[in-house]
């Protein structure tokens, strides 16, 4: 079998054939050599335990993908995910050779000709292809290209380099958990560049007053946060990108990233009468981050009066009352507000 039957969908499911024959000649296809049988694989959002045959994937519909996969040992111990983003293009063939070694996928110069491979390539899961678009809507090739790790990939778990100063920060650390973690250091070019606020700078020479009204609103957080991403919709593509890596790549400071800047967001009220269609794309692309949360998380975000609850107070509240927001903006925070109480 190409894939297991813990496939999590059929792939071709309520397509006709003439979607499909568009789908084989405009798609893209996906080679992996190499990769053992076992291996949790997946893109966007379906993921499969792969048979012996798998070579891949066809009919991708062109445009951004998220393809990421999982060692998995005789013992049944899975690795932590490993991920990668790439744009294909129309008719594109990637190829990509799994290194047992690193447990990771390398570029390959081998040259295939898909048809050859047919039977052995598994088609895109276009039953979920909607609900992937929702949540790139305004992720582009710059975004990714700005935020992800300088190698490329992205890793549940991120390695750690020897520390080379380590007998010096050992010797400072005061407890026996930072002795330990002395003597690591992050590998920079493996981890996720978001965006950074440095709030120090930013509230430089700033009364009690001003600092005080920082605080309250981060009205220049978000502006500083829009000026260091390049634009509004770059900024939004950044939090649809922390959401994705936090989600599909199980990276847990993605979700962090998505925090503080649903945070930052929602408590810069004066942003709400300044940037009245950046707030109605959040909205939507909020609703759509809600709407994939498991209803089971979403329960205790809720019960526990997490930081979601407070700044959507928050918002609401700035929408309602800040002066100057416009009735459009003002109705779609209604509605989602409404939405969110049923």
């Amino acid at each position: 079998a190409v894939v297991s039957t813990q496939s999590t969908g059929q792939p071709l499911f309520g397509l006709d054939k003439e979607k499909i024959d568009e789908l084989y000649k405009h798609g893209a296809f996906l080679i992996v050599d190499d990769m053992p049988k076992g291996t949790e694989f997946g893109v966007d959002y379906a993921s499969w335990s792969i048979g012996p045959k798998f070579r891949g994937l066809k009919m991708i519909p062109p445009g951004l993908h998220f393809v990421f996969y999982s060692a998995v040992s005789k013992e049944g111990t899975v690795a932590p995910r490993t991920g990668f983003f790439h744009c294909f293009r129309e008719k594109e063939v990637l190829v990509k050779r799994y290194d047992a070694k690193q447990e990771t996928l390398l570029e390959s110069d081998t040259q295939y000709e898909p048809r050859d491979l047919d039977t052995q390539l598994a088609p895109y899961p276009y039953q979920h292809y909607q609900r992937w678009c929702s949540l790139t809507t305004h992720v582009t090739t710059t975004t990714v290209t700005r935020v992800q790790p300088q190698c490329h990939l992205i890793q549940a778990a991120t390695p750690l380099l020897s520390n080379p100063h380590a007998a010096q920060d050992v010797a400072r650390a005061t407890t026996v958990e930072d002795k330990l973690d002395a003597n690591f250091i992050q590998d920079d070019t493996q981890i996720m560049r978001f965006s950074k606020v440095d709030k120090k700078s930013a509230t430089a020479g700033f009364s009690a007053t001003q600092l005080t009204q920082y605080y309250m609103d981060t009205t220049t957080s978000l502006d500083s946060l829009i000026e260091q991403s390049g634009s509004e919709d770059e900024l939004l593509g950044e939090l649809q990108i922390s959401f994705i890596v936090f989600l599909l790549g199980h990276v847990y400071s993605a979700f962090d990233q998505w925090k503080r800047l649903t945070d930052t967001i929602c408590r810069a009220s004066q942003s709400l009468s300044q940037r009245p269609n950046f707030y109605k794309n959040f909205i939507r692309t909020l609703h759509f981050h809600l709407k994939e949360t498991p209803s089971d998380f979403f329960v205790d975000i809720v019960s526990r009066n997490n930081f979601l609850v407070t700044t959507l107070k928050l918002l609401f509240e700035g929408l309602r009352e800040e002066e100057g927001v416009v009735e459009e903006l003002r109705n779609r925070g209604e509605k989602f507000r409404t939405h969110l109480e049923k």
